[in-house]
């Protein structure tokens, strides 16, 4: 029998004792600007690995059941994993898939889930937020204009030269690489505006 949805463990970025949730890659980026379509990495996986989509696909349309808070949440309280990350591919889609999100944070207060996101323009957005439901914001998408500067946030750059003075810089991908989520948690604190970081373009 085929599973409903599907958390994966870790990438060769993130420690392997963070689950991971999946949607489709664009088609659920409703805020993502033209610039990023092209440059997406997360519809590369869906090119290049044949089961990729079919599991993403499969867990957006689990996120639309009834039953979805309640059965995410009774399926995480029994993994040991402690830290979650929504949308290494896909975002926040509309409103309603939001407030699963903020529910399922209530009700596991003992977990951290975080995610990078351009869906910053909903309704309600910053309203309610569990204190350990870390949104950042992504700055590069339709809705500039619409950033909360005084909240979390992220953005791409090209050089080490453009990093501002409240920023941190990502060492993925360089010679002083920190394990995401072991070594380095730092976009992963709980609360709000406290995460300024931004990670070279590769």
């Amino acid at each position: 029998m085929m599973k409903e949805f599907h958390f994966s463990r870790g990438n060769l970025k993130l420690n392997k004792d963070i689950l991971i949730w999946n949607l489709p890659a664009i088609k659920t980026c409703p805020a993502s600007s033209p610039e990023c379509r092209k440059f997406c990495y997360a519809l590369k996986a869906q090119r290049s690995y044949p089961n990729c989509l079919p599991s993403r696909e499969r867990n957006l349309e689990f996120s639309k059941r009834k039953d979805f808070v309640e059965q995410i949440v009774s399926y995480l309280k029994k993994r040991k994993e402690t830290t979650i990350r929504w949308h290494e591919s896909g975002d926040i889609y509309n409103s309603k898939y939001l407030e699963s999100l903020k529910e399922i944070a209530r009700r596991l207060p003992n977990k951290i889930f975080y995610a990078y996101t351009k869906s910053y323009y909903l309704r309600d957005f910053w309203k309610n937020i569990p204190d350990n439901l870390i949104m950042i914001q992504s700055v590069e998408s339709r809705f500039p204009q619409l950033i909360k500067w005084e909240e979390n946030t992220a953005r791409v750059i090209k050089d080490e030269s453009e990093v501002k003075p409240n920023e941190y810089l990502c060492t993925y991908g360089s010679e002083n690489e920190l394990k995401c989520g072991l070594e380095c948690k730092y976009c992963m604190q709980k609360g709000r505006g406290k995460i300024h970081v931004c990670f070279i373009q590769h």
